[in-house]
């Protein structure tokens, strides 16, 4: 009789637990099946996402091309459009960073200077990585020196984590120097790219050689 109601006690304590707790505990698990769900929709969404910004993409490249073989002005501007729908609807992919590119590299073709610079600037504010940093920033110093703003485009060369991009950064500089007549600092900007290139176990290009004998020679 003692194990009955010992039973019976049992039954209360847990009616009364679930009385307490049980609609929380029905609530944690909605809860936790709504995080699933939501996680992997929006996984789904995300890989959707990136397979529409590649396909987006590969049309771009694909009317580019189109515009190599025989440029006019109706593709060039279904191209600008194509590369500003990119950047528009994925921005946070790395496909609208390099559709930035492009269409800087347009810009340039166009000879409108401005526009290119506003692109490239805007690669560099959209996260891109630390390799895309710098050949962004390669392009931007060319954009800028290209517009008489020599001092800026040099300090955008200023910089010292370029990595193995460090030959091109001081090439530049030297290209820059030389237009500007300081001679002088191009060879040695010169000298210190085919030294960097050295460190990479590249043979120095020849360019960059007759680049430097040319410096040397106001000297």
């Amino acid at each position: 009789m003692n194990e009955y109601r010992t039973d019976e006690e049992q039954v209360e304590v847990l009616k009364k637990w679930w009385k307490e707790n049980g609609s929380s505990t029905l609530i944690s698990i909605a809860v936790a099946l709504a995080v699933v769900f939501s996680w992997r929709t929006w996984q789904d969404s995300q890989q959707a996402n990136i397979d529409n910004a590649s396909f987006a993409y590969q049309e771009l490249l694909e009317a580019i091309a189109a515009v190599e073989a025989d440029p006019d002005d109706i593709k060039i501007a279904t191209v600008d459009f194509m590369a500003q729908e990119l950047k528009d609807n994925y921005s946070g992919s790395g496909y609208s960073l390099f559709a930035a590119l492009l269409k800087a590299r347009q810009a340039v073709n166009d000879d409108d200077l401005v526009s290119a610079e506003e692109e490239l600037n805007w690669v560099l504010a959209n996260n891109p990585s630390h390799e895309m940093i710098l050949v962004t920033e390669l392009r931007l110093a060319k954009v800028l020196h290209q517009q008489s703003k020599t001092d800026e485009a040099l300090a955008v060369l200023a910089r010292t984590d370029t990595g193995a991009f460090t030959h091109a950064f001081l090439e530049l500089k030297g290209d820059i120097l030389v237009n500007e007549e300081d001679y002088q600092g191009a060879v040695d900007a010169y000298a210190a790219a085919e030294a960097e290139v050295a460190l990479l176990a590249m043979q120095p290009p020849q360019t960059l050689a007759l680049k430097l004998a040319y410096a040397k020679s106001f000297l």
